[in-house]
């Protein structure tokens, strides 16, 4: 029996997160007849901000609601198994509330010892923060599987979460254009570079920042930030000023692909990325992109043909890419056109959503001596 399947989300900011766990759910249900989605909206972004039809999503503002969601759409009509696609924030919880069900956790981050993730306390539903090795292994040394959204983020699990069975990967896949959106890009001999980032330190702005702003480059490009304003913001202004960088703040856009079709290049410099969803999103603008040789970035980049990697410790490394740019833009055509191939190929949400049902097809029921959350 083909099992129902039921994802889980806790959104607390707008993003790419929310865009690919929105696509994996309406992907997965045009091929598996029933699909929930229990969307805990927890300050981020309502779930018809991020629609999933034909998937039946649940939000939620409260651990009481999300207990009683989650428990009753575990629990269908026809008692078939049920697989619970979770999410690191929220994966001990699932386990809690429903302890007949397959929980399979899926973890969006490049996870190391000392980083901080904020999770959903099973117990009292209070969102708190532990590193890897405080989560509550009690519960989640259960789980199956689990899942990394990138070769980066497997290994990282592989290295930090050595109480998790079994990690396999599987990419995100993006929903692009089906027509290369039409190049409005502005008049200007400057070079016009797109990064997408909150202004969240691990997200590392400021390196970009301070490469636009470098007296070599400075005068020939533009750099414009998407994104919603983070902890960092008020300080990355500041920075722009101090610099005088020619750096603009363009706050989060929900057309991305369309808005990057105005610009010449992505540039990114996140070491900790999962994913980075911005350079898919930017292939299918036939836009090429920059990105620092470490987490996932490597792997949605072919260096030289859909774009260029750089030595993120190095400052004038990026620096350089951005002159190289700025002296071969025919190239930079060329390596859109092959990053749009590559994204059309591979990071497809109806990949993803396949991959993902070949795992689901796998688990069976299993009951854990754990006693269901009231």
């Amino acid at each position: 029996m083909v099992p129902h399947v039921v994802l889980t989300w806790v959104t607390t900011a707008r993003g790419g997160a929310e865009n690919s766990v929105a696509e994996l759910a309406a992907h997965l249900a045009r091929l598996v007849t029933s699909v929930d989605v229990v969307w805990w909206r927890h300050g981020g972004p309502a779930a018809d901000e991020c629609a999933s039809a034909p998937a039946r999503v649940h939000e939620v503002t409260s651990w009481t609601d999300y207990r009683q969601t989650l428990s009753r759409v575990c629990a269908p009509a026809d008692a078939r198994p049920v697989v619970v696609i979770s999410n690191h924030r929220t994966a001990a919880a699932d386990m809690v509330i429903a302890p007949h069900a397959r929980v399979i956790p899926v973890v969006r981050h490049v996870v190391n010892t000392d980083q901080v993730l904020r999770v959903i306390d099973p117990y009292d539903g209070v969102m708190v923060e532990r590193t890897i090795s405080g989560l509550w292994w009690e519960l989640l040394a259960h789980a199956p599987v689990w899942v990394g959204i990138s070769d980066a983020s497997s290994a990282a699990l592989r290295s930090h979460a050595p109480q998790a069975r079994f990690v396999t990967t599987i990419h995100n896949g993006v929903a692009i254009p089906v027509t290369i959106p039409v190049r409005t890009r502005p008049v200007t001999g400057r070079l016009l570079v797109a990064g997408v980032a909150r202004t969240v330190p691990w997200k590392r702005v400021d390196r970009l920042v301070r490469a636009a702003a470098d007296p070599r480059v400075s005068t020939a490009i533009r750099l414009d930030i998407f994104g919603e304003p983070g902890s960092h913001h008020a300080e990355l202004v500041r920075l722009v000023h101090e610099l005088g960088a020619p750096v603009r703040f363009m706050d989060y856009a929900s057309d991305l692909p369309q808005r990057l079709a105005q610009y010449d290049l992505l540039a990114t410099a996140s070491v900790q990325e999962g994913f980075g969803r911005a350079v898919i999103d930017a292939a299918g603008a036939a836009i090429p992109s920059l990105v620092p040789d470490a987490g996932a970035s490597p792997e949605l980049v072919i260096d030289g043909l859909t774009g260029v990697v750089y030595d993120p410790e190095d400052p004038d490394d990026l620096v350089a890419a951005f002159t190289d740019a700025l002296l071969d833009r025919e190239s930079l055509v060329s390596m859109g056109k092959a990053a749009r191939a590559l994204a059309e190929g591979w990071y497809t949400p109806g990949r993803c959503a396949a991959q993902y049902l070949t795992l689901v097809l796998g688990q069976r029921p299993m009951y854990r001596p754990l006693a269901a959350a009231q």
